[in-house]
């Protein structure tokens, strides 16, 4: 722990990581980068190469790669759920969005045959669900309906993590954990409790460490948090005076989004703890929505 908080101070030059493989773009990653022709989306298409921009026609919110890389889900500005087929450059409407429910927020499954995606009940996000979409059939099935508001579904199979406003009026602060729940035994169960933001999970391949944004210290930072201990503590990655947020992985390297007051990074911490920024592609100012 100590080795990562220290790391975390002195941030090492791309070029110096070799040995750490920071220097490969993952395949798969996708973010969103704003340039002076607006937001734009940027794909990995081929291990280790730079980002390149895809060609979609509308403004993307929070977009998921398909586990088998060809097909992009987004929300469009109405709040209907899209999708792009990268080979064929082509985006068609999956579900519409109406005065009674809007979208955000999708998320595949592995067989990529459905979507867990929020539903906001009457396009608000104080009173949002997680519902199931069957692509084929338009079906929509609930299946986080906790009171308030549920965020950020992240499928590790068999279970659905996801981020559940706890509090928002009477508490003095919003009050966000992430919970889980099992797809095949039906049941949710708590992960988080730091009473302040905690959002973004994200989980390893194998369900032992989730890792997630909280400003638990105030500042956003990155935190990890074994599974596989009762009541294990989270264990802060990050610190500083940053906003550190959407903490992704990809073969035992953590990539996540870190904002300063000059400038936006992209960051790679190894599993030695070292911190590396990315060379992002020319033109980008800001970041979000990173996902790999």
């Amino acid at each position: 722990m100590i080795a990562g908080l220290m790391a975390s101070i002195f941030l090492t030059p791309l070029s110096l990581a070799t040995q750490n493989n920071c220097q490969h773009w993952p395949l798969g990653m996708v973010f969103m980068g704003l340039t002076e022709r607006g937001w734009q989306t940027y794909n990995v298409l081929i291990e280790g190469q730079a980002p390149q921009v895809l060609a979609i026609n509308a403004e993307v919110r929070t977009p998921v790669l398909s586990s088998t890389k060809n097909t992009l889900f987004y929300i469009d500005e109405a709040a209907q759920v899209r999708r792009f087929s990268i080979a064929d450059k082509k985006a068609n409407r999956v579900l519409t969005a109406s005065k009674a429910a809007s979208y955000t927020q999708p998320e595949t499954t592995v067989d990529n045959k459905a979507l867990y995606i929020v539903q906001l009940q009457q396009g608000k996000s104080l009173d949002t669900d997680i519902v199931a979409l069957d692509i084929a059939t338009q079906k929509i099935t609930p299946v986080i309906i906790q009171r308030s508001a549920q965020f950020e579904p992240y499928l590790s199979a068999p279970w659905l993590y996801y981020s559940n406003v706890h509090c928002v009026l009477g508490c003095g602060k919003i009050i966000q954990e992430i919970w889980r729940y099992h797809t095949i035994a039906g049941r949710a169960e708590q992960i988080t409790l730091l009473n302040n933001i905690s959002r973004q999970p994200t989980v390893d391949e194998h369900n032992q460490w989730l890792y997630f944004s909280s400003n638990a210290a105030g500042n956003y930072h990155i935190y990890r948090q074994s599974l596989q201990q009762n009541n294990a503590s989270p264990e802060p990655l990050t610190q500083g005076a940053v906003t550190d947020k959407s903490p992704a992985l990809y073969q035992n390297r953590l990539y996540f989004i870190r904002q300063q007051a000059q400038q936006t990074l992209l960051m790679c911490r190894t599993i030695h703890g070292e911190l590396h920024s990315l060379p992002l592609p020319e033109g980008i100012t800001q970041l979000r929505d990173l996902e790999i």
